[in-house]
């Protein structure tokens, strides 16, 4: 066997025994479906003609009370400034949302959700319905449950750690 051969043989069993314990197996799990449930809502979102970055904007945008900075929108939603940018581009493009002066420093802009983007979202609200029960159908009330509240405590942690 070759030396590279070797260390391929090395590295699988590393791999191999780190899975066996529950934490790292459970979180390599949670990578995987987090990727399939990602894919799995890029095909149905665009059916419904939008992209999730643009739809999570316009919700957060919605819950902030309809306006937000690129700044906040970025914080909100972990996203680097520049990305924001070019999503707000694309929202402005579609109708979806509007940029706003604040004051007299025309560098100063808010980002606000149209009548139009107020629609789409309303549109979704089924979409969301529907897509959530499908996908969690697997899961009886209790196991919802308890999934929802290892997840919030877990989006809690992670938010932390990225502070």
């Amino acid at each position: 066997m070759s030396d590279f051969e070797n260390r391929v043989e090395d590295l699988a069993h590393e791999i191999r025994e780190q899975s066996n314990r529950l934490s790292v197996d459970t979180f390599i799990t949670l990578v995987h479906v987090t990727d399939i449930l990602e894919r799995y809502l890029d095909v149905e979102m665009r059916q419904a003609g939008i992209n999730r970055t643009n739809y999570t904007l316009l919700n957060h945008l919605i819950v902030l009370g309809g306006t937000a900075t690129p700044t906040e929108l970025s914080k909100r939603v972990f996203r680097s400034k520049h990305a924001i940018t070019r999503a707000v581009d694309t929202l402005e493009k579609d109708g979806w949302v509007k940029r706003e002066g604040i004051g007299r420093d025309r560098r100063n802009r808010r980002v606000a959700v149209t009548t139009k983007g107020l629609n789409l979202v309303r549109r979704m609200v089924p979409f969301r319905e529907e897509t959530g029960s499908r996908i969690m159908s697997v899961l009886d009330g209790t196991e919802t449950a308890q999934l929802g509240t290892a997840l919030k405590r877990l989006r809690r942690h992670l938010v932390s750690l990225m502070e």
